[in-house]
């Protein structure tokens, strides 16, 4: 793939519990705007793995437009986000999002089919690198890259729910 902002670097996902078909969407039901199965005005996105990266498929309808016949580029922004949030998950580490940048390269029409991709660049203590794509065949419509902070195990107990079964 020929990006412009980003360098496509993805990190090997280490542990075994992270396969290819891993579904994430559970992880959130309720509170994930995204991809919460319980949020009543979520997207219910189906984040999977695929190829050492987080993935989906998904079709943006008309509430989420913001020009006319686009999609709101604070949508498309929410869901990279997210995406590499979950990419984070991959490297076993709690993170809160400190940076997203979004570059927006191509409109991005509603009710179209996107696949969306997010992985992790790069670790550096607690600072964790990530980078995802919107795209639609072989056009890259948003580009994004983040930084992320791992909280530790201690300090994310507060946030994240312990008794969840993380792969």
């Amino acid at each position: 793939m020929n990006y412009k902002y980003i360098t496509g670097d993805n990190l090997e996902i280490t542990s075994s519990g992270w396969a290819d078909g891993t579904v994430l969407q559970d992880l959130y039901p309720d509170s994930s705007f995204v991809s919460g199965v319980e949020n009543l005005r979520g997207m219910k996105m189906v984040p999977v793995i695929k190829d050492r990266k987080i993935y989906a498929k998904y079709v943006f309808d008309k509430s989420f437009e913001g020009g006319p016949g686009l999609v709101h580029g604070g949508i498309l922004s929410t869901v990279l986000d997210e995406m590499m949030g979950y990419a984070t998950f991959t490297q076993n580490l709690f993170c809160v999002t400190a940076n997203l940048n979004v570059n927006f390269r191509a409109p991005s029409p509603v009710e179209k089919e996107f696949e969306i991709y997010a992985w992790v660049k790069n670790i550096d203590g607690k600072k964790v690198y990530t980078e995802s794509v919107i795209q639609s065949e072989e056009i890259i419509h948003v580009e994004s890259d983040g930084l992320f902070i791992d909280l530790g195990q201690d300090a994310a107990r507060e946030y994240f729910s312990p008794e969840r079964k993380y792969p």
